[in-house]
């Protein structure tokens, strides 16, 4: 089965999306939201329908802020089929909204296969061209990994949260360093967008 996956935008504009995976997270999120308002930027949260359905009033604070809403499943699966229903079911009783954009956990494009509106064409899965292994690496790394990499069109993918309520607390640390300085760079010369105003 050939699904259509996006890695990117048009490479002839200057837009850029700028994507976090793996929330909400009490700990976190509502600090990054902080950043990208003093910025100007609106993000895309790709969340997981257990952290959702636990931190509803994060997500119902990041989609009333013009924050884009994605679908990353509800359990965050290696193997198998994402479980997208189950979150897209959480999300939509707190937005309201069906969601236009999912990404598969791990990047695996075979977890959306059983999920209709991706086989259908009805929602973008959405990969990342640029993924600097945030959750494990050094702010001052992922500052210049994002920063070398972005080109035009380009669709950042970095961490607000985890998988495994444990590394909540901490895993996103490192990145939060880095996100003032990767984004007063790259709004130098991108715009940053929602996914819905990316050109495919």
């Amino acid at each position: 089965m050939d699904l259509i996956v996006y890695k990117h935008g048009d490479r002839n504009s200057n837009k850029i999306a700028l994507t976090f995976d793996d929330g909400p997270n009490p700990f976190w999120t509502r600090k990054i939201l902080d950043i990208l308002e003093k910025y100007g930027v609106k993000g895309n949260f790709f969340v997981l329908g257990k952290w959702a359905e636990k931190y509803p009033e994060i997500i119902r604070e990041t989609f009333d802020s013009g924050h884009l809403i994605g679908n990353h499943t509800c359990s965050h699966p290696k193997t198998g089929y994402g479980d997208f229903e189950k979150a897209e079911e959480i999300i939509f009783d707190i937005i309201g909204e069906h969601t236009k954009f999912i990404r598969p956990p791990h990047l695996l494009v075979n977890l959306c296969e059983n999920y209709p509106p991706a086989v259908n064409g009805v929602v973008k899965i959405i990969n990342c061209d640029v993924f600097p292994e945030d959750y494990k690496n050094e702010a001052d790394y992922t500052k210049r990994f994002v920063e070398e990499k972005t080109q035009s069109g380009s669709i950042i993918g970095i961490h607000d949260g985890s998988q495994r309520e444990e590394e909540l607390e901490n895993r996103p640390s490192e990145m939060f360093k880095a996100l003032p300085e990767i984004i007063e760079k790259l709004k130098q010369k991108f715009e940053f967008v929602t996914l819905d105003k990316l050109s495919f």
